[in-house]
């Protein structure tokens, strides 16, 4: 039932050459271009000619327009106080302040109205201050607390007596 059909022609091989060597990369080839084709090719990659000489021209202005920009508002930063002068407080102030203080570490709302109003002061800043006095105090109070702790285990260990325990 089958047959065999002869083949009448031999089948035609092309071989096809690669339009280039396997290890060149095709920017980088020469081609059919000619000189003059070849540099301005160079030129574009580098970004050269006029069109790259515009760009450049216009970042450097750019860079030199930040920069400006950012010395300016340096020396407005610089300009502007970001903290107001501390006040000179009269003696008068800080004596019945501290007065205060001592009588009582938190005064009541009333007691600040009060004080804000015999000084001329705003609620807020009696209330700072007593804030920041009060940090103050603590911070003291703790280092000496500290250094007695301290004094007392060094007057321990100079009488001749330690937490541990003597080796024989």
């Amino acid at each position: 039932m089958w047959r065999e059909i002869p083949i009448l022609q031999k089948p035609l091989i092309i071989q096809r050459q690669p339009a280039m060597p396997w290890d060149q990369n095709p920017e980088q080839s020469t081609g059919n271009y000619s000189e003059d084709e070849q540099n301005g090719k160079q030129k574009w990659r580098e970004g050269g000619g006029e069109a790259g000489r515009k760009r450049e021209r216009e970042k450097e202005e750019k860079n030199e327009k930040e920069l400006q920009d950012e010395q300016e508002n340096k020396r407005k930063r610089e300009n502007e106080k970001q903290y107001p002068e501390k006040r000179l407080v009269s003696k008068s102030l800080m004596d019945t302040l501290w007065a205060k203080f001592k009588l009582n570490r938190c005064p009541t709302i009333q007691e600040s109205l009060s004080l804000s109003f015999e000084f001329d002061m705003t609620h807020k800043q009696i209330s700072q201050w007593f804030c920041k006095t009060r940090k103050k105090y603590n911070k003291e109070m703790s280092k000496r607390k500290h250094k007695e702790k301290h004094m007392r285990w060094r007057s321990l260990c100079c009488q001749g007596w330690s937490r541990t325990p003597a080796l024989k």
